[in-house]
């Protein structure tokens, strides 16, 4: 009977994903305008796959250069397909003649097919570093300039920060939602990848996705939240059997190893510390904001099981004042930093259903575009 149900589920739900959700996100891009490009990085000697929507030329109709145009730069999660992001830059509407650009991350879309035709001694996986010098790269190669602003989420919001503090010459704002800075990853989560007792994304059954799902809420120990699985259940086996296919077998958890292991979360870097006391440490082992004076607004959800909250103020040196009628508010010791706090929301869901970046559009759309006042 499991077998006939699990058979059902995955003809039900792979039809919603693979045909329904797949129209869905082919519509999005042409609404967003999003191209499909690549770009040899030299220095990096590696290609850089990324959507871009080219600004509208000017009211007098004259092209202009791309140096000068306002350009918002997309960063995505980890595992995530930079086509997801589609819909929320439909959903901003951000004016026509911004210039939006999503790259890709080494490990991720269509270098998943370098991985797949290569064997295990000549796919290396990249590292924290190399995604900064290769995305730093990425800026100079399609030519941005000092009108840059960048939204990152997880994943994306770690290698947005990064690249801001080595690139300041370009990105003058930025949006970091549960940035994945390497001290504000949850201890509980690196602890259970590191023992094996958490597969995180690297799914080696249906259960896996379920409890990931249940994490991107606000854990699957909160019996307060209403709804327990923020999917219907049906979606979780093609999940796991379409993850299955994407990548070969381990491709995802040697990413997330190398990763892990060159932030030195796995605790064989001992040259962790205060950045404003020790400007040479290892900025992926920091344990303060290496970067005060930067432009951002910084966007967390209280009850993140993936990027820690509390390690996330701390990280920024952010405080609590008292509450008011219109909830919490934060102060941060930096001028430059705006901290905000999602109560009641986990990493990817709110507790009422809603995905994060349906609660923060408007907020993030009206940080964004002040780069052009």
């Amino acid at each position: 009977m499991r077998v006939i149900q699990r058979e059902f589920e995955a003809a039900i739900g792979g039809v919603l994903l693979n045909n329904v959700g797949k129209a869905v996100q082919n519509r999005n891009l042409k609404k967003a305008a999003l191209q499909a490009k690549s770009v040899w990085l030299p220095s990096s000697s590696y290609t850089m796959h990324y959507l871009e929507r080219e600004a509208s030329i000017n009211q007098d109709n004259a092209a202009v250069d791309t140096k000068h145009q306002p350009t918002v730069i997309f960063f995505h999660g980890i595992s995530q397909p930079i086509e997801e992001f589609a819909a929320f830059i439909v959903s901003l509407d951000l004016p026509p003649h911004y210039r939006i650009l999503v790259p890709e991350q080494c490990g991720h879309g269509k270098d998943i097919e370098r991985a797949r035709r290569s064997d295990d001694t000549n796919y290396v996986h990249p590292t924290n570093q190399f995604m900064l010098e290769s995305t730093c790269e990425f800026l100079d190669v399609v030519n941005c300039g000092s009108k840059t602003c960048g939204f990152g989420i997880s994943l994306g919001g770690a290698v947005l920060y990064y690249v801001a503090h080595a690139r300041p010459d370009i990105i003058q704002r930025s949006v970091l939602v549960s940035p994945a800075i390497t001290c504000c990853v949850d201890k509980e989560l690196v602890t259970g990848i590191l023992d094996g007792t958490n597969n995180f994304f690297c799914f080696e059954s249906r259960q896996d996705v379920k409890l990931l799902f249940r994490d991107l809420t606000t854990g699957n120990d909160d019996t307060s939240r209403k709804k327990k699985d923020p999917l219907p259940k049906f979606f979780y086996e093609p999940i796991y059997r379409r993850s299955q296919k994407r990548a070969p077998k381990g491709h995802f958890k040697a990413l997330l190893l190398s990763l892990i292991s060159s932030s030195g979360l796995d605790g064989n870097d001992d040259s962790s510390g205060d950045y404003s006391k020790n400007n040479n440490l290892n900025i992926f082992t920091a344990t303060t904001d290496i970067d005060p004076t930067a432009h951002r607004l910084v966007i967390w959800p209280r009850k993140d099981r993936i990027i820690n909250f509390e390690q996330g103020m701390s990280f920024f040196r952010v405080r609590e004042n008292t509450c008011n009628a219109d909830g919490s508010s934060f102060t941060s010791e930096s001028d430059q930093t705006q901290f905000e706090c999602i109560p009641d929301c986990g990493h990817v869901f709110d507790v009422d259903g809603r995905i994060i970046t349906d609660i923060i559009r408007d907020q993030v759309r009206d940080y964004l575009v002040g780069i052009d006042e």
